[in-house]
């Protein structure tokens, strides 16, 4: 009797969470996991990428990266979600998001930023991969209504020990990348959520500049897993350009010395 109630209780999640309006697009779309599965998911590959890297020993640090977080949370498209900010003991350059709304950045890439604007660009750009649901779609596709129900059960039993083969699998993409067009649509979603947050929104061009330098520079081999799954960087930075074309924004703030006073331990 415990084991059917519980697999209608796991088939009625599914079912409740089976149809959903995309943040983003706007548009219905299939939707095998709740808002709670993500955010579960979300913290044991947090947990994950801790151990992997681990976290950068300056709270003062995370703190100012979170402020700025924060502030392109609030005007983003899924507002809903608890967002926290990590700083990543390594100078790989690299940022990327978890399921769930877990942000990372690295100590290599907040040194290869000059200003606020472009830590608010680059952390749009993951928050865009989180509200577009990226990594989930991606969980959808290779899984299936398999994980769906693994994963409800596992939520709902409070027992996520079986939920290492799902965050391995997220782990790993989020490194590499979840390709061209949903890197597109990352990039024109952070820049659209820096420019509503206040940001000029030519700070995000002014880092892929910044990278596209690099990508030939000594720290090409820091790059290598962050561009093998993106768009060329030139093309990313034409698109950036279009999208803010006489943008009443464009004289965002930056705030040069604020950002400086925070990074200047690294």
């Amino acid at each position: 009797m415990k084991k059917k109630n519980l697999l209608f209780t796991v088939l009625a999640c599914l079912l409740l969470a089976g149809c959903a309006t995309n943040p983003v697009t706007g548009k219905r779309e299939l939707r095998l996991f709740s808002d709670k599965e993500e955010v579960a998911l979300g913290a044991n590959t947090r947990d994950s990428v801790i151990k992997q890297y681990g976290r950068h020993a300056d709270p003062v640090l995370e703190a100012y990266v979170a402020g700025v977080g924060r502030k392109i949370a609030a005007v983003c498209d899924r507002r809903n979600l608890d967002y926290s900010f990590y700083v990543l003991d390594t100078d790989m350059v690299n940022a990327f998001a978890a399921p769930g709304g877990y942000i990372f950045v690295t100590k290599g890439i907040l040194k290869a930023m000059g200003d606020e604007s472009e830590l608010a660009g680059v952390l749009g750009h993951e928050i865009g991969h989180v509200t577009a649901r990226h990594s989930m779609k991606a969980m959808e596709k290779q899984y299936g209504y398999q994980a769906a129900l693994n994963l409800a059960s596992m939520v709902t039993q409070r027992d996520l020990s079986g939920m290492q083969k799902y965050t391995d699998y997220l782990t790993n993409m989020l490194l590499m990348g979840y390709g061209r067009d949903n890197e597109f649509q990352a990039d024109n979603l952070g820049t659209r959520y820096a420019l509503a947050a206040g940001y000029d929104p030519r700070g995000t061009v002014d880092f892929f500049r910044k990278l596209e330098k690099m990508e030939g520079g000594k720290k090409a081999n820091d790059l290598q897993k962050l561009f093998l799954s993106h768009p060329p960087t030139g093309e990313r930075i034409k698109k950036i350009e279009g999208q803010i074309a006489g943008s009443p924004g464009a004289g965002g703030a930056r705030n040069e010395r604020a950002y400086a006073a925070a990074v200047k331990g690294l």
